[in-house]
């Protein structure tokens, strides 16, 4: 059965939904700093997102500053840099991030209302893949599209490596058990 679907977001692909020891594997990127699990995560995210290859650019949400500081590297931009490969496709920051609050951080009311992000002048493509790791709310998704779109997108997709249960879906976003 089909949720809701993500607001400016024309298609999305994610590798697992967010439970077990796909989670596991999601949080030992972003939390353990194990960067190892970039390999499998993305291997999973190419092969569901194999579709993919009509986009002209991939890109990332980019986390907060203080996050990425504090990790050494951005959880997400390791994740589309190493999909755009699988896909043999082009790896670009077109988002900035405005704020440094972390969506985990935030109330329920400020995970609905998303990050606050802007493309990059003169950067987007026609059709652009967005990738991020996990999709809760969808909001970050939301918020990213629009930004694209504003930025001179006319299509965009989205590939996260897990998806939560509850998780806003589109058409091709069931995840793979």
């Amino acid at each position: 059965m089909q949720g809701p679907l993500i607001e400016g977001v024309d298609g999305m692909w994610s590798g697992w939904c967010h439970e077990g020891g796909a989670a596991e594997l999601v949080r030992s990127l972003k939390y353990g700093r194990v960067t190892a699990a970039v390999t499998p995560i993305a291997d999973r995210m190419a092969s569901a997102a194999a579709a993919a290859q009509s986009v002209d650019v991939v890109t990332w949400v980019p986390c907060s500053p203080t996050r990425r500081t504090d990790r050494g590297f951005d959880p997400a931009e390791l994740l589309a840099r190493a999909l755009a490969r699988r896909l043999g496709l082009r790896a670009r920051p077109l988002l900035r991030r405005l704020d440094d609050e972390p969506q985990t951080a935030r109330t329920r009311a400020g995970r609905l209302a998303g990050p606050r992000l802007v493309a990059r002048p003169r950067r987007v493509r026609n059709s652009v893949l967005v990738v991020d790791d996990v999709c809760t709310t969808g909001s970050t998704l939301r918020v990213a599209a629009a930004a694209l779109r504003a930025g001179g997108a006319v299509t965009v997709l989205a590939a996260v490596a897990t998806t939560a249960p509850a998780a806003p879906r589109q058409p091709v976003a069931v995840p793979i058990p």
